[in-house]
């Protein structure tokens, strides 16, 4: 009798640990297919975090007045004299990401009628005739109330151009700038929302 019951403890016992390899095999492959959706959540916020801050390095910093921008037409123009009421800039270089400049004009376009008259592309090219034919390309695409401009000055020495990506800033009459914002590629809902909320908060 003893025996029966000694064999139906072992036969219990080799049931269960099928039971519990079945249940951690079952864990394991669970785990694997969440984790590359966890590992990028974890990712985006560290993205949000690293962005906030270099964010708000560059809020309320006042843009040299003196800083030299060409118009399409090849004239010269000077910052205090570009920027008379609040506007909304998309900052960019050809340096970079083309994928990511892209992105953003694609996202203009989608939230044209909103900024109205408000929008400037401040863009850095090597080449001065660039400028010319980026904004009639813009312009076919639908951009009809675009405002661009080059750079002529390497920078616009503040912090957030060390990082050689493409960035949006508002700007006021006296040449104080705020809002910044840095995309992500991978969510352009991010800059939707920023140019859905920036017509109402500082535009208006």
């Amino acid at each position: 009798m003893n025996n029966v019951k000694y064999i139906v403890f072992i036969v219990i016992l080799l049931i269960l640990n099928a039971v519990l390899i079945y249940k951690l095999n079952s864990y394991s492959k669970g785990i694997s297919k969440i984790r590359p959706v966890l590992n990028q959540y974890r990712e985006g916020l560290l993205n949000f975090e690293q962005n906030f801050v270099k964010e708000s390095e560059n809020e309320n910093l006042i843009l040299d007045q003196n800083t030299k921008f060409l118009d399409i037409e090849g004239n010269l123009i000077k910052a205090k004299d570009l920027f008379k009421s609040n506007s909304v800039v998309l900052r960019y270089s050809e340096t970079n990401c083309e994928a990511c400049i892209n992105a953003e004009i694609n996202t203009l376009l989608k939230n044209n009628s909103d900024l109205k008259n408000s929008i400037v592309l401040i863009a850095s090219y090597r080449n001065s005739r660039d400028l010319y034919v980026y904004y009639k390309e813009y312009e076919k695409k639908g951009i009809s109330n675009i405002k661009m401009f080059l750079l002529l000055d390497k920078s616009l020495n503040i912090p957030i151009e060390k990082l050689n990506k493409p960035y949006y800033f508002c700007i006021d009459s006296n040449l104080r700038m705020s809002n910044f914002f840095i995309p992500q590629e991978n969510k352009p809902q991010l800059s939707e929302s920023y140019l859905q909320i920036i017509p109402i908060s500082f535009l208006n």
